[in-house]
């Protein structure tokens, strides 16, 4: 009698961990994330992206290159060396089967969100398609992106074109803006 309850005693613990599913596994990542990049990975600060709804190819894509130092930063590359990339994946997978979301900039300049809007037609319309929402492998969007994350970004690609290179037009057009 005693060996059985010895024996479930045991087996408690091991059906726990194989009932834990790989979306909790997931989930228990993205906590992490959440941190600084709000909760379920909508950023409510300037300076941060929202990662929630990102292209799961495209945010793999970005943490493996933070992870091999092949995208420079200042904390996220330090970050993206924790995870191995069997983590890294199900991170992509957990934010790509969100839907875009971005936030919503409340009380913003009427005469700004128009002179963004006509800058966003002129330059990069052609890539950043349906208003800045379309996305895949190598496009993210720009539509709901943090503003402070988006210049910095921009800023960033002008500078460092030869660390972190960027399509022919997409330097073009970079070199345009003031």
């Amino acid at each position: 009698m005693s060996k059985r309850f010895s024996l479930c005693g045991w087996l408690s613990p091991l059906a726990f961990c194989l009932l834990i599913s790989p979306a909790s596994a997931a989930e228990r990542l993205a906590a992490q994330c959440n941190s600084c990049h709000g909760q379920g990975g909508i950023s409510t600060t300037s300076h941060l992206p929202s990662i929630a709804g990102l292209n799961f190819r495209y945010f793999y894509k970005v943490m493996q290159d933070y992870r091999k130092d092949r995208r420079p930063s200042t904390v996220m590359g330090r970050i993206a060396k924790g995870y191995k990339s069997g983590q890294l994946q199900r991170l992509a997978l957990h934010y790509g089967r969100q839907a875009w979301a971005g936030h919503v900039i409340a009380g913003a300049d009427g005469e700004q969100v128009a002179q963004g809007a006509q800058l966003h037609e002129d330059l990069c319309a052609e890539c950043h398609e349906q208003g800045g929402r379309y996305q895949d492998k190598d496009t993210p969007p720009l539509a709901g992106q943090a503003r402070g994350y988006l210049l910095a970004q921009m800023q960033a690609y002008r500078r460092a074109a030869a660390d972190l290179p960027q399509p022919a037009l997409m330097q073009e057009r970079l070199e345009r803006l003031s």
